[in-house]
């Protein structure tokens, strides 16, 4: 599909164990000038070990880089005829930064080559058992790294916003089965990419380790069974960059005779599949009116050409887009049904097609213009039978439009009508989602703000708190109440679930033990009984608190706690540290529950860390947690600290524990009670 000429500059971004680069210069010929970049250097070794076992290694010039930052001369870049990436879009983060690369290392007039896969599009036959849900499990790891495991659907998209004219767009189908030499390979290849993403997949929970293993197992017994096949596909685009056109291409050493068509002659099938093409590459409203206006006057020839949409609830036909001459222009108002040709032509859902607009008393001329229109065609738009808009057509020309011009936009209109629908919709949905934004951001100030703004002073001790919701709304919450003649009551909970629902419950489990604390100085036990009979109630059966209540007497200096499934808070004491051992079920799960409590006798020096459970959660890249016992050693060092440093130091921890980019899947909070014996 390259087509390549025998004297071509070529670059291959992503270039891998390198046969597809040398595939390219052995198909270019000696004439012709391959670079392969490749950002893994173990990948990088074998490819040239590979070329150098095959005779090969004088073909293809290797460099090692990354596909933002090409390793290119300042002579080199701009040089290179064809400059291609495949299966690189789908690793990156931004896709259109490595197509923004490439478009600067091609030549005018040069070829900018994507291909990438759709994660979407495979299957299996028979299907093995848990592999609909293997697989997922892997698409579902590329957008929890931030990739795109579809975007070669957005290949002509990323190509158009680079400057990189699309020319080219094609789906390639594969398959393979059992008995076919490619088959085991294929099989060999599936296998290793799923358990190469096997620690990802366990470190965002995307699926469990017994889950994981069990389907790899079925699909390596799958692969060697008789009667298995396996279908595919990979996304292929071609844009071409501004400037003079390359000769046709022709194989080394023989000539080939070139089919390119002149402008006048594209046939009515390929403009309408180019059209639809470019159309559905684009969702957001001005570039869809941009390509509407682009591909219809380089086939039809007009002075004035507009896209009105029609607004259900005025019953208007705005003008929402027009040309004048080929340039934006701004016009305001619009048409009611029925009136004007393009207004009646959306009243009868049919085109109208008018030779000279001086005999037809419909004709309405278009304010803010000069021009002198003399013929006009209009076509409704439909979507399932609901008028979304008009195109409008209208020329200086007596009968500029001919019967074919009127069968083209007519069988386009339902594509374009589709692709505003589409627009429209995408830009509502960015509405919602920025007004949701907003409101959540709100909601987070407020959520802040019912937390403690800063740890109490409190008679012979230290109290510190750090916390770190996993969305913009946490089920994680802490507070500090005045508890009794110089007591402090500590409270830290943990909502199941997570984002707004928990945030919500977690509000109105605070408001209810603020509520209680100052009509009713409960001890620890009944406090929480008082709270789990009023957490029960109708609606809220799905939802529950674990939580740590615990009061500080500095007269002892001692501590009273009860739990209600909340993970046992940890106290350090001369380099060790013991769990206190008081346990519950969780608030609001079932009813007519009672509470342990006990007390602890505390001595300076002694620390008491309450920490969520999300705080040990937090895996590395061999998906092994943070765990209890990172926890209790790193208490332990940081323990001559103040109450503040150890809870923000543990936070800070846990993250570089878990390594830069880290999405943590629970909320962490961590509070501190340090016993110092100082009176404020």
């Amino acid at each position: 599909m390259l087509e390549l000429r025998g004297d071509e500059r070529i670059l291959d971004v992503g270039s891998g164990l390198g046969q597809l680069s040398r595939a390219m210069a052995r198909a270019a010929g000696p004439e012709a000038l391959v670079v392969g970049v490749e950002r893994s250097t173990e990948q990088l070794v074998e490819a040239r070990r590979q070329a150098r076992q095959a005779g090969e290694d004088s073909l293809v010039e290797f460099r090692h880089g990354d596909a933002t930052a090409l390793p290119l001369t300042a002579a080199e870049w701009g040089t290179f005829d064809v400059v291609h990436a495949r299966f690189i879009l789908e690793h990156v983060q931004d896709p259109a930064a490595v197509v923004r690369a490439m478009v600067r290392a091609g030549r005018p007039g040069g070829r900018i080559i994507l291909e990438d896969d759709d994660h979407a599009v495979l299957r299996l036959w028979p299907e093995p058992a848990g592999f609909p849900r293997l697989w997922q499990a892997y698409i579902d790891t590329f957008t929890k790294l931030g990739y795109d495991p579809f975007v070669g659907r957005r290949l002509v998209e990323l190509l158009d916003d680079q400057g990189a004219a699309p020319v080219r767009n094609h789906w390639l189908f594969f398959g393979s089965c059992s008995g076919d030499a490619s088959f085991q390979p294929m099989v060999a290849n599936f296998l290793g990419i799923l358990e190469g993403a096997r620690p990802a997949m366990l470190q965002h929970e995307l699926i469990d380790a017994k889950e994981f293993d069990a389907a790899i197992e079925k699909l390596r017994g799958w692969g060697e069974g008789a009667g298995a096949a396996l279908w595919y596909s990979r996304a292929w685009a071609e844009g071409r960059l501004p400037g003079p056109e390359p000769p046709a291409p022709r194989a080394p050493g023989r000539r080939r005779t070139s089919r390119r068509k002149t402008a006048g002659e594209p046939t009515l099938m390929r403009f309408l599949a180019e059209s639809v093409e470019d159309l559905n590459s684009s969702l957001e409203l001005e570039k869809v009116f941009r390509k509407i206006g682009t591909r219809i006057r380089s086939a039809i020839d007009c002075q004035l050409f507009a896209v009105l949409l029609y607004d259900e609830e005025t019953g208007i036909l705005e003008h929402s887009y027009s040309l004048r001459h080929g340039e934006h222009r701004v016009l305001e108002g619009g048409l009611r049904l029925g009136q004007g040709i393009g207004g009646t032509a959306a009243k009868l859902r049919r085109a109208l097609r008018v030779a000279d607009v001086r005999q037809d008393p419909r004709y309405v001329r278009v304010r803010h213009t000069d021009v002198e229109i003399r013929s006009e065609l209009a076509v409704p738009l439909l979507f399932k039978d609901r008028l979304v808009g008009v195109l409008d057509l209208e020329s200086t020309e007596l009968d500029a439009f001919t019967p074919e011009h009127e069968t083209v936009l007519t069988t386009l209109a339902s594509h374009i009508a589709i692709a505003l629908e589409n627009a429209r919709l995408y830009g509502r949905v960015l509405a919602q989602e920025r007004r949701l934004e907003h409101e959540l951001e709100a909601a987070r100030e407020i959520q802040k703000g019912l937390l403690p703004g800063s740890p109490p002073r409190v008679r012979g001790g230290q109290i510190g708190a750090a916390y770190v919701p996993a969305r913009i709304l946490g089920g994680d919450f802490f507070d500090f109440l005045s508890y009794g003649k110089g007591c402090l009551a500590l409270v830290v909970g943990d909502v199941s679930g997570k984002g707004a629902p928990a945030a919500l419950y977690g509000s109105l489990a605070m408001g209810e033990i603020r509520g209680y604390a100052l009509e009713h100085a409960h001890g620890p036990a009944e406090m929480l009984t008082t709270l789990n009979d009023s957490l029960l109630r109708p609606g809220l059966e799905s939802r529950f608190v674990a939580m740590a209540f615990a009061i500080y007497d500095p007269a002892g200096p001692s501590l009273t706690l009860a739990n209600s499934g909340f993970p046992k808070p940890q106290l350090v004491r001369n380099g060790k540290v013991t769990p206190l051992e008081v346990t519950g079920v969780p608030l609001g799960l079932l009813p007519d529950r009672d509470y342990d409590e006990i007390r602890v006798e505390l001595c300076i020096g002694d620390l008491v860390a309450f920490c969520s459970d999300g705080v040990q959660e937090p895996a590395d890249e061999e998906a092994a947690s943070f765990g209890s016992d990172r926890l209790a050693e790193l208490l332990v060092t940081l323990s001559d600290l103040t109450a503040t440093e150890i809870a923000e130091a543990v936070l800070r921890t846990t993250d570089l524990y878990v390594g830069e980019g880290y999405e943590s899947p629970d909320d962490r909070t961590v509070v501190i009670l340090k016993v110092t014996g100082e009176d404020l």
